[in-house]
């Protein structure tokens, strides 16, 4: 198994860093901190980092077809304008649910958005994977999640693969491109132990997932074929959370990690955690999608 190891890029150090995406059309790395509130834009070329604050904690920001951003708030999704600053609720399918926020989401190939949400603390079936269709009108697509985490789509757009942490699956579903529907659900990897948490997840062009393992010091890439741990990246840090591939050819892998819990980490962990992290693992991903609500 080829071993790789990334090394930190932001200057910026997050209590809780998540939602690496590569936006293609700026050429930047979209990251968030959680717990901090904060949306980053970070621009390889120049090495600079621009922030905006959200009203409560945030679990992603992904592009939107008019340059904005969507975020993923506590009761649901709503638009960041970077011009501005001015944020805009969308929807709100959590609301008055107190226990829940949303965590992990991407657009889909078939301009939706796919969002999900989870309860502070992660230990009961009480989130959701919603489905926002493109006039911000909402429906459940998966139901009784604990962790609703990372999601992405093979590159015919006819496989949907997820995880709801606390399983350490990676589920497929067959994936309707006219309606957003979700069937046939199988389990193509199921991560060990001893790999750590399945968290944040892409897809390379190749077809493989690189998950992080939250708690294992690592991203896996996993095939969806045989469930098979193909190749591995190094972090100094025990929790990163999310992968993207970026750059110009889609090289490099993004990696955001949390400094969640670093009193229980060694010295030299906790002072690791909470970065931007870049490896060039030898292989590309794909352009990702971007919401057309």
């Amino acid at each position: 198994m080829q071993v790789h190891h990334a090394k930190a890029l932001s200057p910026r150090c997050s209590q809780h860093g998540e939602g690496a995406c590569w936006w293609e059309a700026r050429q930047v790395v979209i990251w968030v901190d959680i717990s901090g509130r904060e949306v980053h834009l970070y621009d390889p070329a120049s090495s600079t980092d621009r922030m905006w604050t959200t009203p409560t904690d945030v679990g992603y920001a992904q592009p939107m077809h008019d340059g904005g951003l969507v975020l993923g708030l506590r009761d649901g999704i709503a638009r960041l304008d970077l011009n501005t600053s001015k944020i805009t609720t969308l929807a709100e399918p959590e609301a008055g649910n107190a226990a829940t926020r949303m965590n992990d989401g991407k657009p889909g190939p078939d301009g939706r958005f796919y969002g999900g949400s989870m309860p502070y603390g992660g230990k009961e079936p009480i989130g959701c994977l919603w489905r926002f269709e493109k006039d911000h009108s909402f429906t459940p697509a998966i139901e009784q999640v604990t962790i609703s985490n990372g999601l992405c789509w093979s590159r015919d757009a006819k496989t949907f693969y997820y995880i709801d942490s606390p399983t350490r699956q990676v589920v497929a579903y067959d994936f309707n491109r006219e309606t957003g529907a979700l069937s046939n659900k199988r389990v193509p990897v199921h991560v060990p132990e001893e790999n750590g948490i399945p968290d944040g997840m892409t897809i390379d062009a190749d077809g493989n997932l690189w998950v992080a393992h939250w708690d294992g010091y690592s991203v896996g890439c996993y095939s969806p074929h045989s469930g098979e741990l193909l190749e591995k990246v190094v972090l100094p840090c025990p929790r990163p959370t999310c992968c993207s591939f970026g750059g110009p050819d889609h090289s490099l892998l993004y990696i955001t990690s949390s400094r969640n819990g670093s009193e229980n980490m060694t010295p030299a962990e906790a002072k690791a955690s909470g970065y931007l992290y870049v490896v060039e693992p030898g292989v590309q991903g794909v352009p990702g999608d971007v919401y057309g609500g």
